[in-house]
């Protein structure tokens, strides 16, 4: 497996496409989009059914809320808010190389022709490579479809060769430069608990929060001189590392826009492109988890109601404009 045990709905996009987990009401456009090319290709030549169908999303849904192998997502046209496909990584796909994720897609006949599918697969590989030890992106495609063929070189996928059952291999590296994670979010979101994660799959944590524990800052906010010192230590040592071509994961609030841009400002000589991880955590249930903090340690420093509060009204959301943006979402 190339992801940690559980994972939130995730929500990836652009200014032209939305990709998000499925929903039960998405059933009506899934059936009327399919034709007869998705038959053919992608459901064994069997056309969809209703329930099946409903059944089927519950089960992607499953996959995401256990953190299970195949990870579905929707694809939504952001102009019209109307679905117009699917892809899919599959984390564990029988007999694929080690650390390769394939990748599979459909768009509906009234949205083809305009590079959503290409676009769809490049929203997933940024997601792919931060989130997960995946180091390649597979693609399996017979050679007679043409319109898939073009999606995987036009996603920037090579053709590498042609497996037992007459598909042709089209991979893509994931991990050809170093990533950097800004896991944004106020306190209560998660940060800490995702920033881990990643950190397990082999990425550098730094943290703003452990970092001012060790020097006996056990309350917040911190003075504005120890905070800048903090943030000036962290943005040396993503540098440094950045250099050394390191994965690494940031973990502080990033709670506005400013700031998420001079981290990104700091990388981008050294060709990386940070990606914001915004956990966007219901404000009740962030409210819910800093209430029952203790102030045991630094992922549990003691956050009063109206601090709280003024954190959230003052949380400036991240936008798909700033760079690289993956949503995760409770749902």
């Amino acid at each position: 497996m190339t992801t940690p045990d559980a994972t939130p709905f995730v929500e990836l996009g652009d200014d032209v496409l939305t990709l998000r987990c499925l929903r039960p009401d998405d059933a009506p456009a899934l059936l009327a989009g399919e034709d007869e090319d998705q038959v053919r290709w992608l459901n064994g030549g069997h056309r969809s059914e209703p329930a099946r169908t409903r059944e089927w999303i519950e089960q992607n849904r499953e996959q995401w809320r256990t953190g299970g192998a195949r990870r579905h997502l929707g694809v939504l046209h952001v102009a019209t808010g109307r679905l117009i496909g699917t892809v899919e990584a599959h984390l564990a796909m029988p007999g694929a190389p080690t650390g390769a994720v394939n990748i599979s897609y459909a768009v509906f006949p009234a949205a083809r022709g305009h590079g959503y599918a290409a676009c769809a697969v490049r929203l997933v590989c940024a997601w792919l490579a931060v989130a997960t030890a995946a180091d390649t992106a597979l693609i399996r495609v017979d050679a007679a479809n043409t319109p898939s063929v073009r999606v995987a070189r036009d996603a920037g996928f090579r053709a590498t060769g042609t497996d037992r059952e007459g598909l042709v291999h089209h991979v893509r590296a994931l991990r050809d430069a170093p990533h950097v994670a800004l896991v944004c979010g106020p306190a209560g979101a998660g940060k800490s608990t995702l920033a881990h994660r990643l950190a397990a799959l082999g990425a550098v944590h730094l943290s703003f929060d452990e970092d001012a524990w060790r020097l006996g800052h056990r309350t917040h906010p911190l003075p504005a001189h120890v905070a800048d010192a903090l943030h000036a230590d962290l943005r040396t040592r993503l540098v440094a590392l950045a250099r050394q071509g390191r994965d690494v994961v940031v973990d502080t609030s990033f709670w506005s826009r400013a700031s998420r841009t001079a981290y990104r400002e700091l990388v981008r000589p050294y060709g990386v492109e940070p990606v914001t991880m915004h956990l966007a955590t219901p404000h009740a249930q962030v409210m819910d988890r800093l209430a029952a903090r203790a102030g045991s340690g630094p992922h549990d420093v003691l956050v009063p109601p109206d601090l709280a509060r003024r954190h959230l009204a003052g949380f400036e959301v991240p936008t798909r404009d700033e760079g690289p943006l993956v949503v995760l979402r409770a749902d």
